[in-house]
């Protein structure tokens, strides 16, 4: 057993005390190397009561230190040292240190005492103060006493250092140096010189003990087999080996017991297989065992921190960060093709709505186009702001697209409803709300008025800018139970009751989105000229704190962005009644340049900062041209912005600046991309018969939505048909607000359902780069259309993200 100690002792004679010494003495001897040295401390403290000092403290120091050396007086070894204004000898600092040591030996068998290891050593019921000194007087007492008590002290003291050395933990060195149990071979049967067995009495008082000093342990620590004399007229069992080895691994938590067998004679063709308790791998002493673990335990520690920190460390054989900038794809070129001008093609897109309301009209009617069942024949009121008197502010508007994507809805419809008896035909009655939607509620107060005396002005849509004034109209209609669909509006504020619903995602679900592209895209760029970008550390927030859109946007940002370090500019570009703002968190400025500066002090103190734009777009233009005039003169500015920036990014604004890089929110997926819906396709195949493969707007989102919140409400309308209803504004609000209406969009998949009744659920939201030869989708989230397996993730480089959900907010 080269890996198991062990002791083996022929026992002929002697007291069970001499045994117990023995079987001592053999442990220590018999220890293999791979095991680790034994120790047995409380043996030897209690066995050194045996000594000839009078005093029990003096025996045990004297067995703990062995012999002591001595030199006789003045034989010149002792040396006398002085040290002004003290003489002293070495003698007399070698025997202070000695009573040190001796004093702090004692003290740490003071605290080992009171461990419950060593409770069974104590006297039964003792209730005294359990010190050094009380427990050697009341061991002393019981060896005076003699006998079997003193002999069963002495073994507790014994199995109590075994425990102690095969004691387990997780990181306890005796769970991996102490895993063989001690084996205890005593034989009782050998004979004395004078032919006896006269040992066979100490070795069964030896079994006697140990059996009665059994206690419940975690594992078991020793296995004794003791061999005695045979007993006459008891009959060997053939099981008896075989029993004897079931008792070998006992269950957790067992007390051993003695057990009595008479094996037969010895068959060398028989025997009883054993398994191995323990192999070990490769026998090593345990320094180097304990050396190559940690070993391994220090490289494991470090590559662990290597991985869990992979955020924070640069690039290196643990990582390879990815630093491409997001660029995205394949380009959807702008092109700046308007013919006759802004205002001709406002114009123009307002007489194609009034071409299809003409088409609305009732066969054999005074129109010759008239072709309409007046029973399917719904109209719908759309609110709209004056066309910008500026002509780029006229193309990066969104009031032409909104237009023609109406139109292009009607021209769909009114195709499709001569072969569908629940389609409907569809006029648009134009409302004009002012420039910036200045008299939104003067137009809301006519469309009730309107609706009070026309049962077919089934719902409400237009709304493209979230202002204070579109707010207040949206309360209006909603308390006068008009349906209503807004296009491009994205603020919260809008969402004013049941009766409100959005073709467009609100600004919740637009920054979660772009809080989440913002934490993980690389398109900070890392130095000038540089092809490498990383994510963004800084975030700088323009916003106009009383513009509902832009406000709301830049506090949905901030938030969505914590803990990240966002700092909020504001800026109002036009004279505000009252105080500013005072918000804690708002840095106020008061001109353009202003905030120019600020922003160029941010980007001067860390160079990887981004803008999160979420002002107008004329404010926009008025900022790039006062920073390109400052101190930060073509230094790499990268900036994302909402929908609000897309038609001038469209419409060429930026095409000359090179320093500038421009991510932009788009509400649908460009022309040609492969994840658009058949109703996607359908819509960009009208709108390009219509108006050419060449125009400015036929990636503008506020074509599509505009004839999404057609489609929405006629859609509502074709169902009440179905259903044999009336086409009545309740009906036409029960359909869309059922909790279960969906219809596929141009924009993408439209579906109202319970928890988000105002907006689709899960709406589609593209984030595009733009260069100097168009824009790239680098992100698409949200649901294009049914069945469709897009807009869950997005890819930079070869690491997937996944993209928000609405049930995450």
């Amino acid at each position: 057993m080269p890996c198991t100690p062990y002791a083996l002792v022929h026992w002929p004679e002697g007291t069970t005390t001499e045994l117990i010494a023995k079987v001592a003495e053999q442990l220590l001897e018999k220890a293999p190397r791979e095991a680790g040295r034994l120790k047995l401390p409380a043996y030897k403290l209690i066995s050194s009561l045996s000594g000839a000092a009078p005093v029990l403290k003096d025996r045990a120091w004297a067995a703990h230190r062995g012999a002591q050396r001595s030199r006789p007086p003045g034989d010149g070894g002792s040396v006398t040292v002085s040290v002004f204004p003290f003489t002293v000898t070495t003698d007399f600092v070698v025997s202070r240190f000695e009573e040190l040591r001796r004093w702090a030996w004692e003290q740490r068998w003071t605290v080992r005492l009171r461990w419950s290891r060593y409770r069974h050593l104590w006297p039964t019921g003792f209730s005294g103060k359990r010190t050094y000194g009380a427990a050697l007087s009341e061991f002393d007492a019981v060896r005076t006493g003699g006998g079997d008590e003193w002999d069963g002290l002495l073994l507790a003291a014994l199995m109590t250092d075994l425990f102690a050395y095969a004691r387990q933990g997780i990181l306890h060195p005796g769970r991996r140096r102490r895993r063989p149990r001690h084996v205890l071979l005593l034989n009782g049967t050998a004979e004395a010189n004078d032919g006896t067995t006269a040992g066979a009495d100490a070795v069964d008082t030896f079994v006697s003990l140990y059996n009665e000093k059994q206690t419940a342990g975690p594992h078991p620590v020793a296995v004794l087999v003791a061999a005695l004399p045979p007993v006459e007229g008891v009959v060997a069992d053939p099981q008896a080996l075989d029993n004897a080895a079931k008792r070998l691994n006992p269950a957790k938590g067992d007390i051993p017991v003695r057990l009595d067998v008479t094996p037969p004679p010895p068959d060398p063709a028989a025997g009883i297989p054993v398994p191995v308790i323990w192999k070990p791998f490769a026998r090593l002493r345990p320094p180097t065992e304990v050396f190559f673990e940690t070993a391994a335990v220090v490289v494991a520690l470090w590559l662990g921190g290597q991985l869990a920190f992979l955020p924070w460390i640069g690039p290196g054989p643990i990582k390879d960060n990815y630093t491409g900038c997001l660029e995205g794809g394949s380009n959807y070129s702008e092109s700046g093709e308007v013919k006759g001008g802004a205002k001709h093609q406002y114009a123009a897109a307002s007489a194609l709505i009034e071409e299809q309301n003409k088409v609305a009209e009732p066969q054999g009617g005074k129109e010759t186009k008239g072709e309409a069942d007046p029973a399917r024949t719904v109209t719908i009121a759309h609110v709209r702001s004056t066309l910008a008197a500026n002509e780029r502010e006229g193309r990066s508007g969104g009031a032409i697209p909104e237009l023609r994507g109406l139109a292009v809805a009607q021209e769909l419809l009114h195709a499709a409803a001569p072969a569908d008896n629940n389609s409907v035909w569809v006029k648009i009655r134009t409302y004009q709300a002012g420039v910036q939607y200045a008299d939104a509620e003067k137009a809301a107060r006519q469309i009730i008025k309107d609706a009070e005396k026309d049962p077919s002005l089934i719902g409400v849509t237009g709304f493209t800018e979230s202002r204070t004034q579109t707010v207040a109209a949206l309360n209006m209609l909603d308390k006068a139970r008009i349906p209503i669909v807004s296009s491009a509006a994205t603020a919260k504020a809008m969402e004013v009751g049941r009766y409100f619903h959005g073709a467009a995602p609100n600004s919740k679900r637009e920054t979660v989105v772009a809080a989440k592209f913002i934490q993980e895209a690389n398109t900070v760029k890392t130095g000038p000229g540089s092809d490498s970008c990383v994510p963004a550390e800084d975030v700088a927030v323009v916003t106009d704190p009383t513009d509902v859109y832009s406000d709301e946007l830049g506090k949905d940002l901030a938030e969505a962005l914590l803990p990240y370090k966002v700092q909020r500019i504001g800026y109002t570009p036009t004279e505000v009644d009252g105080p500013p703002p005072t918000e804690t968190d708002l840095d106020m400025q008061f001109s353009m340049s202003q905030v120019a500066d600020v922003v160029c002090g941010k980007l001067m103190a860390n160079p990887r900062t981004l803008v999160y734009w979420t002002s107008r777009v004329r404010e926009f233009d008025s900022f790039l041209d006062t920073f390109q005039a400052g101190a930060c003169a073509n230094k790499d500015l990268t900036v994302v912005g909402g929908n609000e920036l897309t038609n001038a990014a469209f419409s060429g604004n930026f095409k000359s600046k090179s320093w500038l890089h421009l991510y932009h929110m788009e509400h649908m997926l460009p022309y040609g991309h492969p994840d658009r819906s058949q109703t996607a396709k359908d819509f960009s195949d009208q709108y390009r018969r219509m108006f050419g493969d060449n125009d400015l707007w036929l990636n503008d989102g506020h074509a599509a939505l505009a004839h999404d919140t057609v489609r929405i409400l006629a859609d509502a309308a074709s169902r009440a048909s179905q259903a044999g209803t009336d086409l009545t504004r309740p009906n036409i609000q029960q359909h869309i607000n059922g909790g279960h209406f969906t219809a596929e969009g141009a924009s993408g998949l439209l579906e109202f359902k319970q928890g988000s009744l105002q907006r689709p659920y899960n709406k589609l939201l593209v984030m595009l780069h733009h260069n100097g030869e168009g824009s790239a989708p680098v992100l698409v989230c949200g649901d294009p259309g049914a069945n469709l397996n897009a807009g869950r993730d997005w890819k930079q480089g070869t690491e997937t993200y996944a993209c928000p959900s609405d049930d995450e907010q």
